[in-house]
């Protein structure tokens, strides 16, 4: 049985198969430009430029950072506006769009200075490439290391206000904007909660639960990535208020599996492919699924001897993932990816969406799911 934490904190069970679509964009078309937020980051640069040469340099790192990647949040927000009979026109819908992919660079943003990751979508994270420059002008390594953090805290901290900015400034109808604003806040709030629990969860003799673990996996990116982008296009579309939160439900079901699956890829997936180490989260000990399934085993022994070790090396990684494989933890986590997958079809099922829409969830349930084959 699969629980996903809910607003309402009650726990509902699911069961069957993955789907079956590959995640090159998290299930459908290829990456799509966002003009608007291309032309917001160009004008933000441009505007640091007047203030000092380095805080231009800063956004253009943003900038970098919000390039690429499956610019999921878009295209939910734009899927769910376009299903439905009274949208917004389509720059709002835009504008809202690259909002929440402002907010997916500010949260990750953070997420690599608090993980102290040094690569992301194949580049150097913006505190790793300050970190870089720090030490090439002569920085000893921990002064370096504390001016990439502080350099990503602030990076991360002007994205997120623009994220705001974006939202504010759209044209969206006044009727519809506090609406906006309260997905937008709902998105960051629950998001800090998540990354709270899971720093908290690495604290020395933590032992989460299943339940504290699933409930910091869905706040954390679930809420930011799928629930409220979808809702915001309902929103946007004029959708009736109980299809808003069936989008939300099923938008909370799928990117609970969406990070289950990057905590997999995390320990067990390709870094040419995922652009990010297999030995971060183990070098930082985090507290994922994989790891709580495998601790309750005769394996967590070994492996609490093995993570949260910074000096963690490829031999000992190596050895940690042979154990998370072989006392069944692995199989356990894909197990509850392809249960999320179920609950959602169920929910599909039962919802009766907009045609286009169904079949464009549908694709986005088996994309996201997908990635660990």
């Amino acid at each position: 049985m699969v629980t996903v934490f809910s607003r309402e904190s009650a726990f509902s069970g699911a069961r069957a198969e993955a789907g079956a679509r590959a995640d090159r964009d998290g299930g459908g078309a290829p990456d799509v430009p966002a003009p608007v937020l291309d032309r917001f980051l160009a004008e933000s640069t441009g505007r640091a430029g007047a203030v000092d040469p380095g805080f231009a340099r800063l956004w253009d790192e943003v900038a970098r950072l919000s390039t690429g990647g499956k610019r999921i949040r878009p295209r939910l927000v734009r899927l769910a506006a376009a299903a439905y009979p009274e949208p917004e026109p389509d720059p709002v819908v835009e504008a809202v769009g690259a909002a929440f992919e402002l907010l997916h660079t500010a949260l990750i943003v953070h997420d690599d200075v608090i993980d102290q990751d040094e690569q992301r979508r194949h580049q150097p994270t913006i505190n790793a490439a300050a970190a870089a420059r720090a030490s090439a002008a002569g920085s000893a390594p921990e002064q370096a290391r504390q001016y990439g953090a502080s350099v990503g805290v602030i990076a991360g901290d002007l994205a997120l206000a623009g994220a705001y900015r974006l939202v504010a400034r759209s044209g969206l109808s006044p009727e519809r904007l506090p609406r906006l604003l309260e997905l937008l806040d709902e998105a960051l709030f629950s998001s800090a909660a998540g990354e709270l629990l899971d720093v908290d969860h690495t604290l020395p003799g933590a032992r989460p639960g299943r339940a504290q673990i699933l409930t910091a996996t869905c706040l954390k990116t679930a809420v930011y990535s799928f629930e409220t982008p979808l809702q915001a296009g309902g929103v946007l579309g004029g959708a009736p208020e109980e299809h808003v939160e069936v989008l939300g439900r099923l938008g909370r079901t799928v990117g609970t599996a969406y990070q289950l699956v990057d905590d997999l890829l995390g320990v067990f997936g390709d870094p040419g492919a995922t652009g990010k180490s297999v030995v971060s989260d183990l070098r930082e000990g985090k507290r994922t699924m994989l790891v709580a399934a495998a601790q309750r085993t005769s394996a967590g022994e070994e492996l609490d001897a093995i993570l949260g070790r910074h000096e963690l090396g490829d031999e000992q990684a190596a050895r940690a993932r042979e154990l998370i494989e072989q006392c069944g933890a692995r199989q356990e986590v894909e197990d509850m990816v392809a249960g999320c997958a179920a609950e959602a079809r169920g929910m599909l099922d039962d919802a009766v969406l907009p045609e286009a829409l169904d079949r464009d969830l549908r694709r986005i349930v088996g994309g996201a799911t997908e990635r660990i084959r």
